[in-house]
């Protein structure tokens, strides 16, 4: 399979050399290819008369029922005007989460994203951070590991062991819309997820047939190559084919001025066969990544070298959709499996090995919704879903560590909309085993509002949700605490946003949070490093976003984001790595046609990590974007642009200035 997923990259790889014509996915022949939409910055749109931008205002329609396109003078004149939106009637469509669209695939192209990671890097409410085993992980407003679910097209994609997933994995080919939620996972979307939601939408298997490739270089160095592509087979039947792989030569710096090549490589393979006729649906999805690379280590501190020699991802979910009469039916169904050894090293050289880790993981599970309107301003929905993880590890000295767990989760929701109101609430139970935790209930209610007299929507959210820990904080042989409880957050958050015909946006949100028994390492010594569950925390703090069309084709804009932490115990602070203080300016403008520039400036305040201090820092960064012809663009970044090379944790520093070329061409 490994043969097949690499052989894969270099024909992937050749479709930059030729072509026919380019176009946006899912875009009429009417409309500007993606190459000549200016890129996003915070939240600007891809294009002012972007379809893609109304759906951000609007109700998004479903994957399988797209809206009529709109000729050049129409989405012109939408974008023109002064519309308020009206709710009124709910229209007759599939169940929609309550995620809002953050990001659009051709958003994504303009600013030179290679993958989930760097696209999410893009939102100032996200931070997007190394972890400590190596790749990304996110935090939204002090929530991290599987407190933030990652769903790819409805599915959960958090590995089964560590409760995390490296949103570095995903090729950015295949991404089509990134929605998002600040406030906790609806119970009717299945357990976990106290702390937000994260949504990708990748493309879909029936469509118009086209291939987009995409090839990276930066001063790293390190080299890559994605592509996808999509064939109708039969009348009813297409196919998605992705594939991508990276290969990187990075010097990790080490103490004494030594250094260490980071030996990365990694091949990613993803396929989608979908049937679609009429009012059903059926996919079936498979995914493979394997990779290998070297952990960063301390760059001050002498601590040991993390080889992961073999690491492998593998996912299979298959997803129905049937509608009888009004009556709608989903099923959904994933298997996930994750092979990983690693090595520790006492010397650079890699000659001493101190430590070995196996660790064999799976999950396997399942969800079943229904929903059915109520007349034409509300609709009910039911929902089932379960969840097994189990893990095996084993290390150098014969010691094995086993741990399963099993979540079920049963909800209910209620949608109603009429005029400029909607009220979206959804309550159940999760039900744990083999955590020896009992039931608890949880919830979620979100009231919109958007008045007749202005491009004013108000939104108030309240929600109680909780997580079992992952299957590495109970069992990990080193830090692991079998007698950790669950993770519970209440979350209180309102949303008010001011839109004045496209050219003046403003944002603000301030939220609450109350959890307890947040997951961390204990900072007492008799512990010797294990992980613990916190008592009560208080969480506040605000989110704000602006931007402003100065000119045509000139833009400014920025975010602020304040966040404090206090634990009823131990007093301010309790949480590593969470900056009070962080806030972007960016400017974005096209000086001459057919090129834009983007400069963007990120502040992020001082930290804590491990009960060290982590000073502040500021970071610069360029992008230009140009299409050089109507099958190709091009994309130039720059990151820390003054190569100040901030200690984003203790004892741990960026490779500071990183030039980074893109080159993507695409085909229908």
């Amino acid at each position: 399979m490994f043969a097949r997923v690499k052989c894969l990259i270099p024909t992937l790889a050749a479709t930059l050399l030729w072509g026919g014509q380019a176009r946006a996915e899912d875009q009429t022949p009417a409309e500007a290819p993606a190459s000549e939409a200016p890129p996003a910055a915070a939240d600007v749109p891809a294009t002012p008369a972007s379809a893609d931008q109304t759906a951000t205002t609007a109700e998004p329609t479903s994957i399988t029922e797209q809206a009529p396109a709109l000729s050049d003078e129409e989405l012109l004149k939408q974008s023109q005007a002064e519309t308020i939106e009206i709710f009124d009637e709910r229209p007759d469509k599939p169940f929609d989460r309550d995620t809002d669209v953050r990001l659009t695939g051709d958003q994504l192209a303009a600013r030179g994203a290679t993958d989930l990671g760097t696209a999410l890097s893009l939102l100032p409410d996200v931070t997007v951070r190394d972890a400590g085993r190596g790749g990304f992980n996110i935090d939204v407003r002090g929530a991290r590991k599987g407190a933030v679910t990652i769903l790819i097209d409805g599915v959960n994609v958090t590995d089964p062991y560590y409760g995390t997933f490296d949103v570095s994995t995903i090729p950015i080919t295949d991404i089509v819309q990134i929605r998002m939620s600040t406030t906790p996972q609806s119970p009717i979307d299945g357990p976990g997820g106290p702390g937000g939601v994260v949504e990708v939408l990748t493309r879909d298997a029936i469509g118009e047939q086209m291939i987009i490739a995409r090839a990276t270089g930066d001063s790293l160095p390190s080299v890559g190559v994605t592509g996808t592509a999509r064939i109708a087979l039969k009348k009813y039947l297409g196919l998605r084919i992705s594939a991508g792989g990276v290969g990187g030569a990075r010097d990790l710096e080490l103490p004494m001025n030594a250094a260490i090549g980071e030996e990365r490589h990694s091949a990613t393979g993803s396929t989608r066969l979908e049937y679609r006729r009429g009012d059903a649906r059926l996919v079936l999805d498979g995914f493979l990544d394997s990779r290998h690379y070297i952990s960063p280590p301390s760059d001050t501190t002498s601590s040991s070298i993390l080889m992961v020699d073999r690491e492998t991802s593998a996912r299979v979910s298959t997803k129905g959709d049937l509608r009888r009469g009004k009556l709608q039916l989903q099923a959904q169904g994933w298997v996930h499996s994750l092979n990983r050894r690693s090595r520790y090293y006492s010397d650079p050289a890699l000659t001493t090995q101190a430590q070995t880790e196996d660790l064999e993981a799976m999950r396997i599970g399942g969800m079943a919704l229904a929903t059915h309107p109520i007349g034409k301003d509300a609709r009910w929905a039911v929902s089932g879903s379960v969840d097994r993880d189990n893990a095996r590890v084993a290390v150098l000295n014969g010691s094995v560590s086993k741990g399963d767990v099993t979540m079920f989760e049963l909800a209910a929701n209620l949608q109603y909309e009429k005029k400029t109101v909607r009220i979206d609430a959804a309550g159940g139970a999760a039900l744990p085993v083999g955590v020896g935790a009992d039931p608890w209930p949880e919830g979620k209610l979100v009231v919109k509002w958007r008045p007749r007299f202005g491009p004013l929507e108000v939104s108030a959210t309240a929600g109680r949700k909780g997580r079992v820990p992952s299957l590495r904080e109970r069992f990990d042989l080193t830090t692991g605490n079998p007698a950790l409880g669950p993770e519970m957050a209440s979350t209180g958050e309102v949303r008010a946003s001011y839109d004045i015909k496209d050219r003046i946006k403003l944002e603000v949100a301030p939220f609450y949070k109350r959890t307890n028994g947040m997951v961390r390492v204990s900072l007492d010594p008799a512990d010797m490093g294990k992980l613990t569950n916190l008592g009560k925390l208080s969480i506040y703090g605000i989110d704000t976003q602006a931007r402003v069309e100065i000119i045509p084709n000139l833009w400014v804009g920025g975010a602020y984001n304040f966040i404090k932490a206090h634990s009823d115990d131990s007093g301010d602070d309790p949480l590593d790595r969470l900056p009070h203080h962080r806030g972007e300016a960016w400017v974005q403008g096209s000086p001459i046609d057919k090129l834009t520039l983007l400069a963007r400036v990120r502040y992020f305040g001082d930290s804590i990590d491990k009960a060290m201090n982590v000073d502040g820092y500021t970071l610069l960064e360029a992008t230009a974007t140009a299409p050089i012809t109507k099958q190709y663009l091009a994309v130039l970044r720059v990151e820390d642009l003054l190569d100040v090379q901030p200690e984003t944790r203790a004892g741990y520093h960026t490779a500071g200035r990183v030039i980074t070329l893109v080159l993507q061409g695409q085909w229908q």
